[in-house]
């Protein structure tokens, strides 16, 4: 969407993306975690769907058991208070905004993430965009 629109502040969303993703690196190498959903009494969603992140291919690229902190929340803070600051209406702003909210409701309801993945993923976020100012 900043792409197409040429806006300058896409390069800047773009770092604080990669300064987040980056970020979370040497927590899944040095102290890797597993989801909630791996847990007896949880639904693994993506299994009842034929997912099998078992898969020879998917683990060369994925790891299942880093869930801290969580990317997803981490990306959700990323794009939607950036989107949210470039937004021309005072409703997409605040859709923008709530983003985050709705994305930690989903990995939490899911059982993808603990709450402190969360909102160690919400903290990252932050540090990204503060450090791409």
């Amino acid at each position: 969407l900043l792409y197409r629109r040429e806006d300058p502040g896409f390069r800047r969303e773009r770092r604080a993306a990669v300064v987040a993703m980056t970020g979370a690196l040497p927590v899944f190498l040095l102290f890797p975690t597993a989801p909630p959903r791996t847990r007896d009494g949880f639904v693994d969603t993506l299994a009842h769907r034929g997912m099998d992140l078992d898969h020879p291919l998917l683990v060369r690229f994925y790891n299942p058991i880093a869930a801290m902190p969580s990317h997803h929340v981490a990306f959700a803070v990323v794009t939607g208070f950036g989107l949210g600051a470039r937004s021309r209406t005072p409703l997409s702003r605040a859709l923008w905004r709530l983003y985050p909210v709705a994305v930690t409701g989903v990995v939490l309801g899911t059982a993808n993430h603990y709450t402190l993945d969360a909102v160690a993923g919400a903290v990252l976020g932050v540090i990204a965009r503060r450090m791409t100012r």
